[in-house]
């Protein structure tokens, strides 16, 4: 083991202290100090957050995703008299290898492109799905007019069959009051007719009496006194 130094001897002992003195600290509590509850240490802490088909990389897989490289095989003590440690790569080598990289360029290249123009067709088909979210608005308002319409309609064929009960009952009335008028005529008539039926009974009860009367007193005539 290493032997500590003064300076980092008595750092470690101050801060073995403080530790020291925070744990007792903590252990004894005056009887007036109200202890505070618990901070509840069972909240998840990390969302899942998982999306189908998205690549995940964090700042801990970079360096798994980069080629291999060592700075330190790349020292250079003297630029006029280069080392033959540097790491070398033939003339067909190189050539080989950068038409590898720029093939694999033009490929990345070619896959860029294609989500960029699976990014615009996605963008498309969102603005179609709003095109038609609109027009189905569109028809939904329209059906509701139409429906509005029919209501309208309906209510127009009410209130003319309202008209026609109305009419119908103001002829009944007009024709209730001819009836009326007729059949308080005709009853007057009746009236008259029974008065003078009465009167022509009367006047000849009146002549009968006469005669009655009449001949009584020629019937007197020749009873005895």
């Amino acid at each position: 083991m290493a032997k500590l130094n003064n300076s980092t001897k008595t750092a470690a002992e101050a801060v073995a202290a403080k530790i020291a003195g925070g744990n007792k600290a903590t252990t004894s509590q005056p009887n007036n100090v109200v202890s505070m509850p618990s901070i509840a240490t069972d909240v998840k802490s990390d969302v899942d957050v998982t999306v189908p088909g998205l690549h995940t990389l964090t700042p801990d897989l970079i360096p798994a995703s980069l080629p291999h490289f060592h700075a330190n095989h790349y020292l250079i003590g003297d630029p006029l008299n280069p080392s033959e440690k540097l790491p070398q790569a033939t003339e067909s080598q190189y050539q080989s290898g950068i038409a590898t990289y720029e093939g694999a360029q033009r490929a990345l290249k070619l896959t860029g492109a294609a989500f960029d123009t699976t990014r615009e067709k996605f963008t498309v088909i969102g603005k179609q799905a709003k095109a038609i979210g609109a027009g189905i608005l569109a028809a939904t308002e329209i059906e509701k007019v139409k429906g509005n319409f029919l209501d309208y309609q309906t209510q127009l064929e009410v209130t003319q069959q309202k008209g026609v009960t109305l009419d119908v009952a103001q002829t009944k009335t007009v024709t209730d009051r001819n009836i009326a008028v007729h059949t308080k005529t005709d009853l007057a008539e009746r009236l008259k007719q029974a008065q003078i039926k009465a009167q022509e009974s009367a006047a000849k009860t009146l002549e009968a009496q006469g005669k009655l009367n009449a001949f009584k007193q020629q019937l007197g005539e020749y009873l005895p006194k």
